[in-house]
C-alpha cells in the first residue's frame, strides 16, 4: 500500500474510526470519468440543460425528442403540450410533478423562442389548462 497525503481546503470532513474502507468519488464538470458522454458516443447528443431532465427521463432517445421539441416550442401552450405528452409517456413525470417549481424551472433555459408569459405561475397555468382540457379516455367498470 503506497501513502497518498491529500490537502484539503475548506469542505467538510468526515473521521471514520472504524470503518475497514472508505470510498469518496470526485466529480469534476457534469460528467465523471476521462471523457464525457457525448465524446463516448460520438454524437454532439444533449446540451449541458438538458443533463438536468435525466431525474425523470431514463432513455437518451426520448430525452432527446422531447429536448427537439421544447426547443421549437413557440408559445407556453405549446409548450405545455409537450409537457402533458411527456407526463403521458413518463412514469417519474406524474401530474403533482409536472406543475412544480422545480420541474417547471428546467425548461426555462431551453426555451429560447417563447417571448412572453415564461413566468413560473403562467407555464403552471397553461399546463393545468392543457391537462384540464385532455381528451379522457372512458373506461367501463366490470364485474
Amino acid at each position: 500500500m503506497s501513502d497518498i497525503t491529500i490537502t484539503i481546503h475548506g469542505g467538510n470532513n468526515q473521521i471514520l474510526p472504524n470503518a475497514t474502507e472508505a470510498i469518496q468519488n470526485f466529480y469534476v464538470g457534469e460528467y465523471s470519468g476521462e471523457t464525457s458522454q457525448e465524446e463516448a458516443d460520438g454524437r454532439s447528443g444533449l446540451m449541458g440543460e438538458a443533463i438536468r431532465f435525466r431525474a425523470y427521463i431514463n432513455k437518451e432517445e426520448d430525452l432527446e425528442h422531447y429536448f427537439a421539441q421544447i426547443v421549437e416550442c413557440r408559445t407556453v401552450t405549446e409548450l405545455a403540450q409537450v409537457i402533458l405528452v411527456m407526463q403521458e409517456n413518463e412514469p417519474k413525470i406524474t401530474p403533482e410533478e409536472m406543475v412544480k417549481e422545480r420541474f417547471i424551472r428546467l425548461f426555462l433555459p431551453i426555451t429560447p423562442q417563447i417571448a412572453k408569459g415564461k413566468s413560473i405561475c403562467n407555464i403552471r397555468a397553461r399546463i393545468n389548462d392543457a391537462w384540464s382540457s385532455r381528451p379522457r379516455t372512458r373506461t367501463t367498470d366490470r364485474f
